[in-house]
């Protein structure tokens, strides 16, 4: 048998990168996604492409990487 937790890897090993997750109707992250741009958080292109939620029809999810510095 073998140590499970051995092979979990972390989502960014890198620990100055900061992932944030929306999850939404489409209408709603696209609305957030634009609010970010607008207070200068982060661009828009910088965001994912709408992701379909599994088993939730109605929600997407964008994942966006920062470096923090």
């Amino acid at each position: 048998m073998t140590d499970s937790s051995a092979s979990i890897q972390p989502i960014n090993p890198d620990p100055r990168i900061l992932t944030l997750l929306v999850i939404g109707t489409e209408d709603n992250v696209r609305a957030h996604i634009l609010r970010q741009h607008s207070l200068g958080v982060a661009e828009v292109s910088a965001w994912s492409r709408p992701i379909p939620v599994p088993h939730c029809p109605d929600k997407v999810l964008c994942v966006l990487n920062r470096i923090m510095i």
